[in-house]
């Protein structure tokens, strides 16, 4: 008896272990069977795949973002420009080329560099139209660009040098950006125009020292128009001036265009009447409005000028520059109106030696050329005034560019023109 149980015990034992070796056995064979479709499927190669649609966000309501879409760059060729990724996700190698520093050109407006922008939305840097000739200038390499200075009356810490100001000060330059929409606009700023001299003429000591010398604001911009002319070229004019016709305009038909370096224009012509307080010479040339190419020896002249008044005036007062408090006289014999019409006298003759005042240059009535320099008479930079045979009853006639309203914001002395006998 207990024999026979053991066996019976033995004999179930054996098929519990057979049941489930074919268990096991099924189990394999259907794993075997789901793993090679699997690794079928994961054999076809990707691009076979079918992309399921992303889920349009924008249906259904108004109250979500819009999507951004961002087009990726394709990989560049000989033949096709790469395109822009907004959001680069790494730096640039070493090896790149470097973007485009900002340049006085280029910088949307403010008041910490020379701060510039576009007269146009749609102009761009190197665009030219029919006021331009081919290579982009207005004339003679005279460059689309429109330049202003704006500076404090005093700088006494550092915030001061940037443009704190009433906006109704620049009311008058949409004119020169709506009559010239692919010239390029520039403000500058105190702390931007001595970046700029920084930059550009680090290696002339004494012009620095000179420029931040000097004791007022007016021959502190006269000195900056000069330097950025020279170096920059354009049309350098005042806040307080409203450009009357287009620069392209500037140049009358009959003279050559392409000879012309630079355009200067009369603001006082003593003709045959008295003196005035202010104005030693007979005919006086305006800075408030100059035009240029860049490089002419006219503007670094001026600059020599501007140091040897400098260092005068010191000695005269017998104070260091820094600490005078120049008279209206002395800032246009200095680096003013005067100044400029002795330099740009002298360089007139060097075309003309018949000329030995500027009284040969009175009662002109039309533009002359002397060399690169075109001279334009009294009503293409002077209109407006009740003097030297200005046009002043309300209309613009049509050799009248510019349009200067004498604010005068740099006169320490408050003084104004008066007629009076002429100053030696």
């Amino acid at each position: 008896m207990p024999s026979q149980f053991l066996q019976h015990v033995l004999g179930r034992r054996n098929r519990s272990f057979a049941l489930t070796g074919v268990v096991l056995l099924l189990l394999a064979t259907i794993t075997w069977m789901y793993g090679g479709f699997a690794g079928s499927a994961l054999a076809v190669p990707p691009d076979q795949f079918v992309t399921p649609k992303p889920v349009d966000h924008h249906t259904n309501t108004g109250e979500q973002d819009e999507e951004l879409i961002v087009d990726l760059p394709k990989p560049a060729d000989d033949s096709e420009e790469l395109v822009h990724n907004p959001w680069p996700t790494h730096a640039p190698s070493s090896s790149a080329a470097p973007a485009a520093a900002a340049t006085p050109e280029s910088v949307a407006t403010n008041n910490t560099a020379p701060t510039t922008a576009e007269s146009s939305p749609a102009a761009a840097d190197t665009s030219a139209s029919s006021s331009t000739t081919e290579n982009g200038s207005v004339a003679g390499g005279i460059p689309p660009k429109i330049w202003q200075i704006l500076l404090p009356k005093k700088i006494k810490k550092p915030e001061d040098a940037k443009i704190l100001t009433d906006p109704k000060v620049l009311q008058d330059t949409p004119s020169w950006l709506v009559l010239n929409p692919d010239h390029k606009y520039t403000l500058m700023s105190a702390e931007g125009g001595k970046d700029f001299i920084y930059k550009h003429f680090s290696d002339n000591a004494k012009l620095i020292e000179t420029y931040n010398k000097l004791p007022n604001v007016g021959m502190k911009s006269d000195l900056l128009r000069y330097l950025v002319l020279s170096v920059e070229g354009g049309v350098y004019t005042d806040t307080d001036t409203v450009c009357l016709k287009p620069i392209e305009k500037w140049i009358a038909p009959g003279i050559d265009r392409n000879k012309v370096k630079v355009i200067v224009g009369i603001e006082f012509d003593r003709r045959d009447g008295g003196g005035w307080v202010d104005i030693s010479h007979w005919v006086q040339f305006c800075q408030w409005t100059i035009a240029a190419a860049p490089g002419h020896p006219l503007f670094m002249k001026m600059a020599e000028r501007v140091m040897m008044s400098a260092d005068l005036l010191a000695k005269t007062h017998e104070k260091p520059l820094e600490k005078i408090t120049p008279t209206s006289f002395e800032v246009m014999n200095s680096t003013g109106p005067a100044a400029w019409t002795d330099v740009v006298f002298e360089q007139l003759q060097l075309h003309n030696t018949s000329m030995t005042d500027t009284k040969d240059l009175s009662f002109m009535e039309g533009p002359k050329l002397f060399g690169d320099i075109l001279v334009l008479p009294i009503d293409g930079f002077g209109m407006g005034q009740k003097h030297s045979k200005s046009t002043h009853d309300g209309t613009i006639p049509d050799d009248a560019y510019v349009q200067h309203l004498f604010r005068g914001s740099w006169r320490g002395d408050k003084q104004k023109f008066k007629r009076g006998p002429p100053i030696a």
